[in-house]
């Protein structure tokens, strides 16, 4: 270690003889949230050991759903049971009998029975006359879940 510098250049070094010891390792440097996690609010972890699943029959042009421009409209993501995704944009008059017929037009060789679903709090959406405004549904998350 560098003791003291004076203006006439002179530099003391103190050394210290540590040859008789044994080498002890450093600690290593813990990196914290360097793991995987969970996001809070899905509806199962997926495990990701197998190779990811890609849809046997995807879609060349997407379906949309009649939108009026004239009115409110919101983003919905549809999170499908095959772990794709679907984004579109609904009126808040539309109902979730409109979403449940825009995945089926999406994805024809689906699961022939599913229930839609909120992530966050966990809500199973069964009528399907309820607008999207009144469901809570505007720009959400839902699940499709086989039956």
């Amino acid at each position: 270690a560098v003791v003291s510098t004076q203006s006439t250049g002179e530099v003391h070094v103190n050394m210290v003889d540590k040859r008789s010891e044994d080498f002890v390792a450093p600690k290593p440097i813990l990196r914290p949230f360097s793991g995987s996690g969970y996001r809070l609010g899905s509806p199962a972890p997926q495990v990701t050991s197998a190779p990811s699943v890609t849809p046997t029959n995807p879609p060349t042009s997407r379906p949309t759903v009649s939108l009026d421009e004239s009115q409110p409209t919101t983003s919905i993501q549809i999170r499908l049971a095959d772990g794709t995704r679907l984004v579109s944009k609904f009126n808040h008059t539309h109902t979730v009998g409109d979403i449940r017929g825009f995945i089926n037009l999406s994805r024809p060789d689906g699961p022939p029975s599913y229930s839609l679903m909120t992530t966050f709090p966990n809500k199973v959406l069964s009528e399907e006359g309820q607008s999207i405004a009144a469901a809570g549904l505007l720009n959400a998350v839902i699940v499709q879940k086989r039956s």
